[in-house]
C-alpha cells in the first residue's frame, strides 16, 4: 500500500485543474479549502498531501458531476516528465518488465493511490489494483484516472504497440463505457472481483528501444534519494500542516495541535526540532499560503481573511502578513 503520508509531486493535480477548466470550473473552487495558491500548482518541484489531494478531487466531483470519463480523460494527460527521475528511470529501463518492478520499488514517488501488485500465472501477467482502503466516494474516480494513467505511461516506455489482453475494473459498468473501449483499446469487464491489467507475458523481457542500464543505474539512486528526502517531509511535520489547513482559525493554540496528534506540547516540540523545524514555522508558512490564496483567488477581504484564520481583526493579520512578506497585504493585492 502506497504511504498516504508522503506527498505526491504537484503534476497530478495540474492536470486535473487544467481539465476542470475546460469544463467551466475555476482553480479558485477546484483549490478551495486545499491552502494551495495557483502559483503553488504551477510549480514544478511543488508537492501535495493526500488530505489537500483528496479535497482537490472532491472539489472537481461536485463541480462537475455532468462530465462522464473525467477521470479517464485526466489520467491519458500524464506524461513520463510529470514524475521526474522516477518517470527517467523507467524510461531508461532494460526491459517492461524491469520497468514495472522498478515501479512498483519506488511507487511513493508516483501519484497512484491504490496498492499495486504483479504476478504471472495460467500464462498471464496480472497487476492488480487494490483501491479499498481509499474513501468510498473517491474510489471509483481515483481507480479509472490511476488505470488510465498507468497505460499512458507504459505506452510510452515501451511503444510498441501491446496494449494489455484485457482489462477488468471491480465496480459496474458505467454509462461512459464505450470511452473505456477507446482508451484501453477494448471494452473492459466491469463488476469483477478485483481491478486488473492482464498483460501479455510474452513482451514483458523483450529490450526496449531507448534502454540504457547506465542511465538507469543512475536514476534509481536518485529515486532513493528523492524518496528518503520525501519521507522526511511527511512525519509530525505534515501532519501538523494538515491540521492547520484543517483548522486555520485554531492554529494559534499550539496545546490543541498537540492534543490532535496525542502528544504533549512539549513532545511536539522536540518532534519538530528532529524535523529541522518549529511549529511557529510552519504555522507562518501554512497561514501565509492559506491567505494569499484568499486573497488573490477568492477576493476576500482581509477582515474577512483575518476572521478565517483566527486573527482578532483586519489589523493583527495585516500585522502579520508583514511580518511574513515585509509588505502588507494591500500592496500584494494591488502590486
Amino acid at each position: 500500500m502506497p504511504d498516504w503520508s508522503i506527498p505526491h509531486g504537484i503534476a497530478g493535480a495540474r492536470h486535473l485543474i487544467k481539465a476542470a477548466q475546460q469544463y467551466g470550473a475555476s482553480p479558485a473552487v477546484c483549490l478551495e479549502g486545499t491552502g494551495i495558491g495557483p502559483a503553488a500548482v504551477e510549480d514544478p518541484e511543488g508537492t501535495i498531501t493526500t488530505e489537500q489531494e483528496m479535497r482537490l478531487l472532491r472539489n472537481v466531483i461536485a463541480a462537475l458531476p455532468h462530465v462522464p470519463g473525467l477521470a479517464l480523460e485526466v489520467g491519458c494527460r500524464y506524461q513520463l516528465t510529470d514524475f521526474g527521475i522516477w518517470g527517467y528511470a523507467l524510461f531508461s529501463s532494460r526491459s517492461l518488465r524491469e520497468a514495472l518492478l522498478l515501479a512498483l520499488r519506488y511507487l511513493d514517488l508516483s501519484a497512484v493511490f491504490g496498492k499495486l501488485t504483479f504476478a504471472e500465472s495460467g500464462g498471464e501477467a496480472r497487476l492488480c489494483m487494490d483501491y479499498h482502503k481509499v474513501p468510498a466516494d473517491l474510489r471509483q474516480f481515483l481507480t479509472e484516472l490511476d488505470a488510465a494513467a498507468i497505460l499512458s505511461i507504459q505506452r510510452v516506455v515501451d511503444p510498441r504497440p501491446s496494449p494489455p489482453l484485457r482489462m477488468e475494473f471491480a465496480f459496474p459498468r458505467p454509462a461512459y463505457a464505450e470511452r473505456f473501449r477507446q482508451v484501453f483499446g477494448s471494452m473492459p469487464e466491469f463488476g469483477t472481483e478485483t481491478t486488473v491489467f492482464v498483460l501479455d507475458p510474452r513482451v514483458l523481457d523483450e529490450p526496449l528501444p531507448q534502454a540504457n542500464e547506465a542511465t538507469a543505474r543512475m536514476c534509481e539512486l536518485e529515486c532513493q534519494k528523492l524518496l528518503a528526502r520525501r519521507r522526511a517531509r511527511s512525519g509530525i511535520s505534515a501532519k501538523v500542516r494538515n491540521i492547520i489547513v484543517r483548522e486555520p482559525g485554531r492554529a494559534a493554540n499550539m496545546e490543541w495541535i498537540a492534543t490532535e496528534l496525542c502528544m504533549t506540547s512539549r513532545t511536539l516540540r522536540r518532534h519538530l526540532a528532529e524535523e529541522g523545524t518549529t511549529y511557529r514555522a510552519l504555522r507562518d508558512e501554512v497561514l501565509l499560503t492559506l491567505a494569499e490564496e484568499l486573497m488573490g483567488t477568492a477576493r476576500m477581504k482581509l477582515a474577512e481573511v483575518a476572521e478565517r484564520l483566527g486573527y482578532s481583526d483586519a489589523a493583527a493579520f495585516s500585522h502579520a502578513f508583514k511580518r511574513w512578506k515585509g509588505v502588507t497585504p494591500g500592496t500584494v493585492r494591488t502590486g
